[in-house]
């Protein structure tokens, strides 16, 4: 069997993380993936499932809460630890077992709200510049709205620097996801092709030893007053 290949999912709340999940593991598995069908989120924690596909490839795929998370209790720097702590765990031996993120964004959104900008940023900073050509852009909800609509928004998306515009410029993907199992399995089966990455929030907390805060994710934070700074 080939070595695991990890796919981490970001995005914000009600964008539709964990019921791209259900649809791309296999129908034995999707029963245990929790759905949300309200505002809240039912994503508190990072849930990870894993499976081996019919080439033999070992794949975990992972569900991440988003940032601005609707449930009580759950913060930003929460969030950020959480998945800061998980990637720096898949980054063994030097060597980072990631070979795709994937960032969802509901093509419904008529504009990019405070929660959404949010997330892309705090995803791009995790990234960095050089893991980009390994991030799917996924955009969702493509039922919701009629196909003028849908290639309007997301034309927008591709052409505003302020939106999506400079992560594909580095090497970032587009996707349209239709809520089907074939179309989760094709995203997942392209990103498997990629040669993984390590983000740059691992390369800062296990190469550079920075402390949390001084990383690039960490001082977004700082600017919103969300992740004091701490003496080392």
């Amino acid at each position: 069997m080939s070595e695991e290949r990890v796919i981490v999912i970001m995005g914000a709340t009600g964008t539709g993380k964990s019921s791209f999940v259900r649809n791309a593991v296999p129908p034995a598995l999707s029963s245990r993936v929790q759905v949300g069908h309200s505002l809240e989120s039912e994503t508190s924690q990072i849930q990870s499932i894993e499976w081996v596909n019919k080439d033999g490839v070992k794949i975990k795929l992972v569900d991440t809460p988003g940032f601005d998370d609707s449930r009580e209790g759950v913060t930003d720097t929460d969030i950020l630890e959480m998945i800061a702590t998980f990637l720096a765990h898949e980054y063994r031996g030097a060597v980072s077992t990631i070979t795709g993120l994937i960032y969802m964004h509901r093509i419904v959104d008529t504009r990019m709200a405070g929660h959404s900008k949010l997330n892309l940023r705090m995803f791009h900073k995790l990234c960095g510049e050089d893991s980009l050509k390994n991030v799917a852009i996924v955009t969702t909800m493509w039922d919701k709205v009629t196909t003028e609509e849908g290639q309007q928004r997301e034309q927008e998306l591709r052409s505003k620097p302020n939106l999506l515009k400079s992560l594909l410029d580095h090497g970032a993907v587009m996707r349209r996801h239709d809520r089907t199992p074939q179309s989760a399995s094709k995203l997942i089966d392209d990103l498997l092709l990629r040669e993984s990455t390590t983000v740059q929030i691992v390369r800062e907390l296990v190469e550079e030893q920075k402390p949390l805060e001084e990383t690039a994710a960490g001082t977004e934070l700082c600017k919103r007053s969300r992740l004091p700074k701490r003496g080392r």
